[in-house]
């Protein structure tokens, strides 16, 4: 989080941490019901791994990732509805009010998407592995977020900040699916 708030700094002063900051916390709140998919998926992944019931492991995959793309897009597009309602729950200033829908909706343009990492991840670690788990937890945020918020902005401004986020969630899901789509025919046939 330094990086990023470092180049939120340094590129847009502090109306943009205070965007950012605002983006966050709708995005803790907004977000809920897609992690409680994945946190209710844990057991029932668990269970059936435990069981070795793989038909059933691959079913529960598919209706988690399904349901909560759902939860995401219908999260998404209540934020593209409700952008400047959402906002003035916690702002009334101008500045604030003018800058923040458009970083908003670029920061939570791949919400449908989200799901596939949290799944991915949330699998391994009900399948008792630590290191996919793991690996696939850190990979937005440590892995692909924090060096493009440091690099894009050199290039596009505050602007490639906003960006960083739906191009860290769709190289994460990218690497998600491939990892749990090799997972899944290795060891769930």
């Amino acid at each position: 989080m330094i990086v990023l708030n470092y180049s939120l700094f340094k590129y847009g002063g502090e109306i943009s941490i205070s965007i950012f900051g605002i983006i966050n916390r709708v995005m803790m709140f907004s977000l809920s019901p897609v992690l409680g998919v994945s946190q209710g998926f844990l057991p029932v992944a668990g269970f059936n791994i435990g069981a070795k019931n793989n038909a059933r492991v691959k079913e529960t995959i598919k209706k988690a990732i399904w349901f909560g793309s759902i939860l995401g897009t219908i999260i998404f597009i209540g934020i593209v509805i409700f952008k400047e309602e959402i906002i003035w729950v916690f702002t009334n200033d101008s500045s604030l009010l003018a800058e923040t829908p458009n970083a908003m909706l670029i920061v939570f343009l791949v919400t449908p998407i989200v799901t596939m990492q949290l799944i991915g991840s949330a699998y391994f670690q009900a399948a008792g592995k630590a290191m996919p788990a793991l690996f696939l937890t850190l990979l937005k945020q440590g892995i692909f977020l924090i060096p493009l918020a440091y690099i894009l902005p050199k290039y596009y401004g505050i602007n490639g900040i906003w960006w960083s986020f739906p191009i860290a969630d769709v190289l994460s899901t990218i690497i998600t699916i491939w990892i749990l789509k090799r997972e899944v025919d290795k060891n769930l046939k």
